[in-house]
């Protein structure tokens, strides 16, 4: 797999976050996984990501060995935008992973949940 561009990333996140009280975070797991979504969820909390106070974190988790990724939410953004977006999110970035262009496919990924989180949770 590709290199992630940590550059890029961080500008995504950036403009993905602003305007929101939402976070959001990217791991790449070095290790093996049988379960990149599990992966995502033990991430999610090893971040401190569950501690968001208005639990309206999300965090993308990538598998390079195992040719994986994952996208968990917390609990607050998860009732909002419920199952349907995450399968959809998940559908839509596949293909950027399945021809090795990683950063893109979550640049895309975190620019539709900086979409939800604006719209769920604007900034004061």
């Amino acid at each position: 797999m590709k290199p992630l561009d940590a550059a890029r990333l961080r500008h995504e996140i950036d403009t993905a976050e602003s305007g929101t009280t939402g976070r959001i975070g990217v791991r790449v797991l070095v290790q093996s996984t049988p379960d990149a979504l599990e992966a995502a969820r033990a991430q999610f909390h090893e971040a401190g990501l569950h501690g968001q106070p208005e639990r309206n974190a999300v965090l993308f988790l990538v598998a390079p060995k195992v040719k994986r990724f994952a996208v968990f939410g917390g609990e607050a953004i998860h009732e909002r935008v419920g199952d349907e977006f995450w399968s959809q999110l998940v559908i839509d970035m596949a293909p950027y992973f399945v021809k090795n262009r990683p950063t893109d496919g979550l640049a895309l990924g975190i620019a539709r949940v900086g979409d939800q989180l604006r719209r769920h949770f604007p900034s004061p």
